[in-house]
């Protein structure tokens, strides 16, 4: 910023993104140049146009697109309104599509459910392949509160769609973990071990390893789960940081099974829009995670979300380019029991194997 103070005056660089303009002068004269001749405000969505839901339904949620006009320099933004019906249609299009693509001979497919917003709109778009000759196996892991409290939500969908929910016990969970000697619940023996991390990382193994578990009692060559659109660019994100090559989007291969996200290019925000309801109780049950690394990929892809719409979801269909050119490959690690990508480091492989009750790996 460049500032001249009064007129006739040279302008003379200030460093003032601290000070109100009336902070600076009166007669002083502001000027902002923006590095490499880039104009911020022509993705601005302070301009929009409003576009109502189909039926006119008062209740709604919200989502803005960007069309973009190369020629013109320009850009024309909508703030869409979307009812639960056109919500649901939306997400119904991207599962099918998903699907489509990556189960074309249809076949058993493991799902994980949690009686959230995710998981519920994910079995809705599951429930409408009929053509496709998939069938749906719902499967819910037990033993933390959030997902405890989900079990009744998650049984009234799937009674719904006629699916028989498979609700996994915890102590069955820890017996697929690996952790047979110890009568502790898992999540006190994680803060034990873990003290300050968020569970929701162990969850995420807890819940492949289930599933992989059905998947392979059933013969199912798939699993899926409800990771969304800004799921996917955040946990990429989060590798490229760290120097790892983008996994999978939207299909992994962990061993003989296969790992697949039909949520992929659905926004959290249209998401909640199928089951506002649903989804409010699942907000308001979950556990209490705050990983400052985790909330710092989530709100940068929000922001970009808010201040770029449509973006995200280009980025997210380049992510998914780049890693089907040069997928990650998995090892099973006799020790620990599953498929992992790198190494585990021994003080953290032993600090693990004492959360599950072992004295030493095996």
């Amino acid at each position: 910023m460049y500032v001249r103070v009064a007129p006739g005056e040279p302008l003379v660089l200030a460093p003032r993104l601290d000070a109100r303009l009336g902070e600076i002068g009166a007669e002083a004269e502001v000027f902002l140049y923006f590095n490499r001749n880039i104009n911020p405000f022509v993705f601005s969505v302070a301009g929009y146009e409003a576009v109502p839901t189909r039926d006119g339904s008062p209740e709604a949620t919200e989502y803005f697109y960007q069309r973009l006009d190369n020629e013109r320099g320009d850009a024309s933004t909508y703030l869409k309104r979307l009812s639960a019906d056109e919500a649901k249609e939306i997400v119904a299009a991207r599962v099918a599509d998903t699907v489509n693509e990556f189960l074309p001979g249809g076949g058993e497919l493991v799902v994980g459910v949690s009686g959230g917003g995710d998981s519920n709109a994910l079995l809705y778009g599951l429930s409408l392949l009929h053509e496709r000759d998939v069938t749906v196996h719902p499967v819910m892991l037990t033993g933390i509160p959030d997902w405890d409290s989900g079990v009744p939500r998650a049984q009234r969908l799937c009674d719904s769609y006629g699916l028989k929910l498979r609700v996994v016990e915890e102590r069955e969970v820890q017996e697929v973990l690996g952790m047979y000697d110890s009568d502790a619940a898992l999540l006190d023996r994680f803060e034990r071990y873990f003290p300050g991390d968020d569970f929701e990382f162990l969850g995420t193994l807890l819940i492949r390893l289930v599933l992989t578990a059905e998947a392979r009692s059933r013969g199912a060559q798939s699993i899926c789960t409800g990771l969304n659109l800004e799921d996917v660019v955040c946990e990429a994100m989060f590798r490229v940081a760290n120097g790892l090559k983008p996994a999978g989007i939207p299909q992994r291969q962990v061993g003989d099974v296969g790992l697949l996200f039909p949520l992929w290019l659905c926004p959290k925000r249209i998401i909640d829009g199928c089951f506002p309801t649903l989804s409010l109780d699942n907000y308001e049950a979950r556990y209490p995670g705050f990983s400052l690394g985790r909330n710092l990929y989530y709100s940068v892809v929000y922001n970009m979300q808010s201040s770029f719409p449509g973006f995200v979801e280009t980025f997210a269909q380049g992510l998914s380019q780049a890693s089907r050119q040069d997928p990650v490959d998995y090892h099973f690690d006799d020790q620990l029991g599953f498929h992992v990508e790198r190494f585990v480091p021994f003080p953290l492989r032993r600090r693990f194997e004492a959360m599950l009750g072992r004295s030493s790996t095996r």
